[in-house]
C-alpha cells in the first residue's frame, strides 16, 4: 500500500506499508504539499475509563460492546489506549481484570491494557475527586502480586499516592517497576521527601496534574510547583478546559512541554462520544450535562470527561500555542515512549497513524492499525 501525504513538519513523504509495518517512509522533493493530507502516529490514550456508552469499569454484557467501544475510539484517532480501572474493591478488580483479560487474549483491537487509577490513593477530601473514599488504603504488594497474576502483561500503569503509607508504598513501586508497570503518582500530596523517595523507587509520572487536589492550596509548598520542579517526572493534562481553565492549561501544558515532559490523556469516561444523560463509572453514578461535564450528582464534582482524542490535540494546540506537532506529540509519540512501545512514521515501525484534511483545524478522513484501515470518515 502506498500513501503519498505530509508529515506534521510540513515535509511530503510516501509511505510503503507491507503487513503491520512501514515499509518505506521517504521524502518527495518537489511534490506541492499544500493540499496533501497531513499523516501522524496513531494517538494513544492512557486513561480510558469507558466510551462510546459503554463503561470498562462495569463488566461488559457483550462482544458488541466491546466492540462498539473500540470502534468509537478508532472513529476519534486512537489507535491505542489503556482501561483505566478507578477504585474498586477487591472482588470487583477479580472481576473486570477477569473478563477484560479474557477479551483482550481473544480481541486485543486498540486496547494496549490497563491503568489502575486506584485503590491506593489519598481519601482526603481534596484528593479523593470521584472515587470511592472508603475502598481507599496503603498499597498492598499482596494485590499487585494478584493483578499480575490476572493480568500478566496486560498490567501497564499503576497511579497511587505513595504518602498514605510511604513504607508501603516504595516496594510496591519498586516490584511494579521491575515488571516494566510504570508508576505515576496522583490523587496525591506527595511533596519534597516523599515525591523523590517514590521518584528513586521508580515513578515516572504524574496523572491529571492540577486535578485530585485541594482548591485552595499555600502558594509555593503545593503539588503543582514541587511536580514541575522534578525535571525527569512526565505528567499528564487534560484539555477539555474544564479540568483545566485555559490560561492553567495554557502554563502547566507550555512549561511542561519545553522539558518534553507533556502527556495528554482524555479521562474519557461512558458518556464520550455518546449524549448528555444518566451514566455509570463503575458503581459511581455520573451525570452528563448539556454541556458535556461530567459530574457527580449533587456534588458536582469532575467525575472523567466526555473529552475524545483528536479534539483533545486541536484544543491543546489551541489553548496552549501548541504546534500541532507538539500537541500530536504528547498524545501519540510521548504516551508510546512511557509504554516502551515505537510508533512514530519509520521504516520497521508499526503502521498505526492518522491521515488528516489539510484544513486549518485538521479533520480526521482515516484511521489505520498495524497497516490496515479501520475507520474512514464518512
Amino acid at each position: 500500500m502506498r500513501i503519498v501525504a505530509r508529515d506534521l513538519s510540513g515535509t511530503p513523504v510516501e509511505v510503503i506499508i507491507d503487513g503491520p509495518s512501514f515499509r518505506e517512509v521517504r521524502e518527495l522533493r518537489g511534490e506541492t504539499s499544500k493540499d496533501l493530507p497531513w499523516i501522524a502516529p496513531g494517538l494513544i490514550d492512557i486513561q480510558i475509563n469507558g466510551f462510546g456508552g459503554i463503561d470498562f469499569n462495569r463488566v461488559l454484557e457483550s462482544d458488541d460492546a466491546w466492540q462498539h467501544a473500540t470502534q468509537q475510539l478508532y472513529a476519534h484517532g486512537c489507535t491505542g489506549f489503556l482501561i483505566a480501572l478507578i477504585t474498586n474493591r477487591p472482588e470487583g478488580y477479580r472481576e473486570l481484570l477477569g473478563d477484560l483479560t479474557a477479551r483482550l487474549r481473544r480481541e486485543p483491537r486498540n486496547c494496549l491494557g490497563f491503568h489502575m487509577e486506584g485503590p491506593w490513593l489519598n481519601p482526603d477530601p481534596g484528593t479523593r475527586g470521584a472515587h470511592r473514599p472508603e475502598w481507599m488504603g496503603p498499597s498492598d504488594l499482596g494485590l499487585l502480586e494478584e493483578w499480575h497474576a490476572l493480568a500478566d502483561n496486560w498490567l501497564q500503569l499503576i497511579t497511587l499516592a505513595p504518602e498514605v503509607d510511604l513504607e508501603a508504598s516504595l516496594p510496591v513501586i519498586r516490584a511494579a517497576t521491575a515488571r516494566d508497570i510504570r508508576i505515576f503518582l496522583g490523587h496525591s500530596s506527595a511533596m519534597g521527601g516523599d515525591l523523590q523517595a517514590a521518584i528513586d523507587a521508580g515513578a515516572v509520572g504524574w496523572t491529571h496534574l492540577g486535578n485530585a487536589m485541594p482548591a485552595t492550596v499555600p502558594k509555593f509548598e503545593n503539588v503543582i510547583l514541587h511536580v514541575l520542579s522534578q525535571p525527569n517526572l512526565m505528567a499528564s493534562l487534560i484539555p477539555d478546559g474544564v479540568h483545566l481553565p485555559p490560561h492553567a492549561f495554557r502554563s502547566l501544558a507550555r512549561a511542561l512541554n519545553a522539558d518534553a515532559r507533556l502527556l495528554l490523556t482524555t479521562d474519557a469516561m461512558a458518556g464520550a462520544a455518546a449524549f448528555p444523560g444518566a451514566y455509570s463509572l463503575g458503581e459511581v453514578a455520573v451525570e452528563v450535562g448539556a454541556d458535556g461535564t461530567a459530574r457527580l450528582p449533587g456534588s458536582g464534582r469532575l467525575a472523567g470527561s466526555t473529552l475524545t482524542p483528536l479534539r483533545g490535540v486541536l484544543n491543546a494546540a489551541r489553548m496552549a500555542d501548541l504546534s500541532l506537532a507538539e500537541a500530536w506529540s504528547a498524545f501519540s509519540t510521548g504516551p508510546a515512549q512511557i509504554l516502551g512501545l515505537s510508533r512514530s512514521l519509520s521504516p520497521g515501525a508499526i503502521a498505526d497513524f492518522c491521515l488528516l484534511s489539510p484544513d486549518e483545524e485538521p479533520k480526521l478522513l482515516e484511521t489505520w492499525h498495524r497497516g490496515a484501515c479501520v475507520h474512514k470518515a464518512k
